[in-house]
């Protein structure tokens, strides 16, 4: 089975038929569970995690070796939506990577949450380096420290595991001082460059600075958005792609100058 990422798509000939398989089998791909879909790809490659499938075959994986993919933004009209991707994306990092490797970090508005849905799949918190809320001081000195270390290894210095900050809603970041701000938009701009990456979600019918949010992220994966939001986006995507995506879990990203729809699979929560 071939695999897609976001790094690249590996068969350009494939394309028309993987569009049109999203389109076409979308409902019966939306009914997949998380553990059905690891069933149906093969062996997930190293250095990946799981987003879901373009069409009922193809897996999409985030290669978080693979500095030219940059921070990921996820944008959507509904934050459970979004929080139920980063899900997926924390399920898959204990299939086929070491926590000596990678660790990830989460801060939300719902910490609570996040505490009992990690358990379920990691339960020692062997990958999750720790759960913050928003309106906890450690979130800020998690984001200065991270970009911190951004600035050690860029240096050559203090180089270790991968790293992930999960911010599950961006608004979060306009709560902050003015400084945290700026570190945060360091840590988004240089991090993937040595192996520390961002991944946030936005809300688009909360946010009033589309334009230079969107701006500070190399890669970004949109989902079903209401259409009197979409002009928000214009630039950033075009209207009639949006208009394709099936509400729940159905999304859309740009691969080279490509889009590549998938659903991610189906989790209770």
């Amino acid at each position: 089975m071939a695999a897609l990422q976001l790094s690249q798509f590996q068969s350009r000939q494939l394309l028309p038929k993987i569009i049109n398989n999203t389109e076409n089998n979308g409902p019966y791909v939306n009914e997949f569970s998380f553990d059905q879909v690891i069933q149906r790809v093969e062996q997930m490659p190293a250095h990946s995690i799981f987003l879901g499938l373009a069409g009922d075959e193809l897996p999409v994986y985030f290669d978080w070796k693979d500095s030219k993919i940059g921070s990921l933004l996820l944008i959507n009209d509904h934050i459970p939506s979004i929080q139920k991707l980063m899900l997926t994306m924390i399920k898959s990092i204990c299939l086929v990577n070491s926590n000596e490797d990678i660790q990830y970090i989460m801060i939300s508005n719902h910490p609570d949450l996040w505490m009992n849905l990690i358990a379920e799949g990691d339960p020692n918190y062997d990958f999750c380096g720790g759960v913050v809320g928003s309106d906890e001081i450690e979130a800020e000195d998690w984001i200065i420290y991270l970009a911190q270390k951004v600035e050690h290894r860029l240096n050559g210095r203090q180089w270790g595991a991968s790293i992930i900050l999960f911010l599950d809603d961006y608004s979060i970041i306009d709560q902050l001082d003015i400084q945290t701000r700026m570190n945060f938009e360091w840590l988004v701009k240089y991090g993937s460059r040595v192996n520390i990456w961002t991944i946030s979600g936005l809300d688009i019918s909360k946010c009033n600075r589309t334009n230079q949010v969107l701006g500070q992220f190399s890669t970004k994966i949109f989902g079903k958005i209401e259409s009197n939001l979409h002009p928000k986006l214009s630039g950033h995507i075009p209207s009639p792609i949006l208009d394709t995506l099936f509400p729940n879990r159905h999304y859309v990203t740009k691969i080279g100058s490509e889009w590549i729809r998938f659903w991610a699979p189906k989790l209770q929560c």
